[in-house]
């Protein structure tokens, strides 16, 4: 609409489908698609209601008795930015045909409890990122590997938590900061010039731009959009988003016998005390039929013993590497690593060498930093061979499970190498003789 937040309330004398009428002759249809037309284009929502479904009844009786909703009150994105938990009441009918509206402007009732780790992908554009994530991985524990790896992911947690509070800070401050010093320092060579002056404003303004970066990587992972619009940014785009968010948050919930909670306290004891009541409720079990019988077989033994087996590791990463990097992260707050199936992102590459007997004797990990996939198991198998080299190890076999790393090596394409080492290809498995 404009600049200014704009908020429209009252009787529009208009539904916007025929969900929103009960009873009564048909609503005229030119005049609904109107509304919503001038809804769409004026980028309005409609502000989140509680009470009844219909605001207007004709009182009458029967079948001429016409139920509808005819009040509303409509918002567009400025006034969300402002006000995203604002919301509406519809307070009974008493001696008006209409349902008197009342608009409550409210902070935040959820922010209820500690607030949840969440992986921030801003973080990986860090320099000293990989070097907090090595050290805390360095550290000794003693146990079986998923206690290992559980109790490395909580220590890691607390230490970016901490790591995120020191460096980062609120993002938002530390870019108001910036264009503060930027315009001062601007100010200044306006007055006379100074080239002390001009390489700090140059490198204040890289280092806004970083900000700037971060923090559209942060809100549009907190927005749950797997895209960034390219060109102009859109931090705004990205915090309406989130406005939204908040704004469709349920405020109430309403059982079965009537009961109401109206806070995130009440919502979670009425919760527990739910499911308490139904997983320890003493109803006679009944018998269930046998209808394996009814059931035909449609796949053989041999499908059925692979679909019960462990899977291997292979089908672990293909399966992993279809999840999107911003989707939701698990129970530990951790999401998913970037660059898979080809398509960029932070990356790096690591392996571990074993001899005849299947001991570790020595393991490697580096950051590449942009890049796929296929260019990091490349490059993770160079590193394999020239640690091969500086241990005198003179006979490698090397496991792949990238078609495109073992058509690269079946071309030649690493002719630097055969200087060093002489390649034998078999299926996947890579024979390979350092010299």
């Amino acid at each position: 609409m404009g600049v200014e937040p704009c908020l429209f309330a009252g009787d529009f004398n208009v539904i916007r489908s025929d969900i929103e009428r009960c009873g009564g002759r048909p609503r005229n249809r030119v005049a609904i698609d109107e509304f919503n037309r001038w809804i769409h284009q004026g980028g309005l929502l409609e502000m989140n209601s509680q009470g009844g479904k219909f605001t207007w009844c004709n009182g009458q009786q029967g079948l001429s008795r016409a139920l509808a909703k005819l009040d509303r009150v409509l918002i567009d994105a400025n006034f969300l930015s402002l006000f995203p938990t604002a919301h509406c009441l519809y307070l009974p009918r008493t001696t008006s045909d209409h349902c008197p509206m009342v608009i409550e402007f409210l902070s935040d009732p959820f922010s209820y409890g500690p607030p949840p780790f969440r992986f921030q992908q801003m973080w990986v554009e860090h320099p000293d990122f990989m070097t907090l994530v090595q050290k805390v991985w360095s550290e000794s524990v003693i146990g079986s590997g998923l206690f290992k790896l559980a109790t490395k992911l909580k220590k890691l947690k607390v230490a970016l938590r901490v790591w995120n509070k020191s460096v980062f800070g609120r993002t938002n401050t530390q870019i108001a900061i910036l264009e503060d010093k930027i315009e001062n320092l601007e100010n200044l060579l306006q007055r006379g010039w100074d080239d002390d002056i001009e390489r700090e404003l140059v490198r204040s303004s890289n280092e806004l731009s970083s900000w700037r970066l971060r923090e559209d990587i942060r809100l549009a992972q907190m927005a749950k959009i797997k895209w960034r619009m390219d060109g102009d940014r859109n931090t705004k785009f990205f915090h309406v988003w989130l406005s939204n968010k908040k704004h469709r948050k349920i405020h109430q919930l309403r059982t079965s016998n009537g009961l109401a909670f109206n806070s995130p306290e009440a919502i979670h004891l009425g919760a527990v005390d739910y499911f308490s009541d139904f997983l320890q409720r003493s109803n006679p079990v009944r018998e269930v039929p046998d209808l394996s019988s009814l059931i035909s077989s449609v796949i053989n033994d041999e499908d059925c013993v692979r679909l019960c087996g462990i899977p291997s590791l292979v089908e672990v990463k293909e399966a992993l590497s279809t999840i999107h990097i911003n989707s939701s992260p698990g129970p530990n707050g951790f999401g998913t690593d970037g660059s898979s199936l080809g398509n960029p992102g932070c990356s790096g590459v690591g392996g571990i060498i074993r001899n005849d007997r299947g001991l570790m004797v020595y393991a490697f990990n580096s950051s590449i930093g942009i890049g796929t996939s296929n260019r990091a198991e490349l490059l993770a198998i160079l590193q394999g061979l020239k640690a091969c080299k500086d241990l005198g190890i003179n006979f490698v076999e090397i496991e792949l499970d990238s078609q495109v790393a073992i058509s690269w090596w079946h071309r030649r394409r690493f002719h630097n190498w055969s200087r060093y080492c002489k390649v034998r290809l078999t299926s996947s498995i890579l024979a390979v003789s350092v010299v």
